[in-house]
């Protein structure tokens, strides 16, 4: 057999194999309409409950689902530059199944963040309420991330937790933006 022949069987069988652990590959994907496997986005319905839940400016046009990554996460949506010119550059709203979760992945993201006075809420993190002296909402926890403004709040009645970040170190209006819009 000529050199090239031998050249172009060992070509063959190579991307044939490659091919074949391609497709066994595959198999192990999680099925994406199970919202409790890795690698799934969430149910159309959990989506559609969290985008309910997204601040003003933001909806399903402008917000992509994530895939689940936490225990508990039933969906998650990424949204880009607000509309808003002082809104945030990114969002990411996260529907969670139950209280307990929610409130463990507000914790555990809340440990990397170097904490700042919410405006005039006060300390990081707190709780904030529905109106001034209105029923508690949540928790809120103002900082900054790398340098970059960040704010995390749970809205315990949806079992949300919202994370949004400016482009810049502006935390001041980040929170204003928050207050009205958010």
């Amino acid at each position: 057999m000529s050199r090239p022949s031998k050249a172009l069987r060992a070509v063959t069988a190579a991307a044939l194999t490659g091919g074949f652990a391609v497709v066994g590959a595959a198999t192990g994907v999680a099925d994406p309409a199970d919202p409790g496997s890795a690698g799934s986005t969430g149910s159309t319905d959990d989506l559609n409950t969290l985008a309910q839940s997204l601040s003003k400016g933001y909806d399903r046009t402008n917000c992509t689902a994530q895939q689940l990554t936490e225990q508990g996460e039933l969906a998650q949506l990424l949204c880009g530059q607000s509309p808003d010119a002082n809104g945030p550059a990114t969002a990411l709203y996260t529907l969670f199944d139950n209280g307990t979760d929610l409130a463990l992945s507000f914790t555990s993201k809340t440990k990397t963040m170097s904490m700042a006075v919410c405006g005039d809420a006060g300390e990081s993190p707190t709780i904030w309420r529905l109106g001034s002296v209105g029923a508690t909402a949540g928790r809120v926890a103002c900082g900054s991330d790398r340098n970059i403004a960040t704010m995390i709040w749970t809205t315990d009645s949806a079992n949300v937790l919202s994370h949004i970040t400016a482009s810049n170190g502006d935390l001041d209006t980040l929170y204003q933006w928050w207050r009205t819009k958010g």
